[in-house]
């Protein structure tokens, strides 16, 4: 399992994905509580964790093994990048590049329009939500990709 994270000033997007890039449970906090949140992965408190999700199930968390984190790398990641490096968690920078649009893409899919709203294109619609947690997704996908392509290796920054 892969998580990814989509830092941002005020607040966190996170996404917890398969290998096959499947999202298992994803959601978004307050940045200031990133140490917390690092704890209760350390720790597997899935009870705290589940407090912040949005999509997926917790308990689809029950028993994986986490491989790598994939940081975005994103204006504010330096920050969170200190911590992550202060708890000896292994990580990975990736490009951020058009994971807004893709999150955005992504909400409309999970959670497709309703009425007339069918009738409007998705590029012009407005999620009702914050997508940060999809973009953490988008995050985990591309990294996959990158992956796949590059024989094993990961390319961020």
């Amino acid at each position: 399992m892969y998580l990814g994270l989509d830092p941002g000033r005020d607040k966190v997007g996170f996404a917890f994905v398969n290998e096959e890039g499947v999202l298992l449970c994803s959601g978004i906090f307050q940045a200031e509580s990133f140490e917390a949140f690092l704890s209760a992965l350390i720790g597997e408190n899935w009870d705290y964790i589940g407090s912040y999700k949005l999509e997926g199930s917790i308990s689809a968390l029950f028993g994986q093994k986490l491989e790598v984190v994939l940081l975005g790398g994103g204006t504010t990641f330096k920050d969170f990048e200190q911590v992550l490096q202060r708890n000896g968690i292994r990580y990975e920078i990736v490009d951020e590049s058009f994971t807004t649009l893709r999150a955005r893409k992504a909400y409309f899919q999970i959670h497709p329009p309703k009425g007339l709203r069918r009738c409007i294109p998705s590029s012009l619609l407005i999620p009702k939500r914050d997508v940060d947690d999809l973009a953490a997704w988008e995050l985990v996908k591309k990294w996959l990709q990158n992956k796949d392509i590059h024989g094993g290796v990961s390319y961020g920054f």
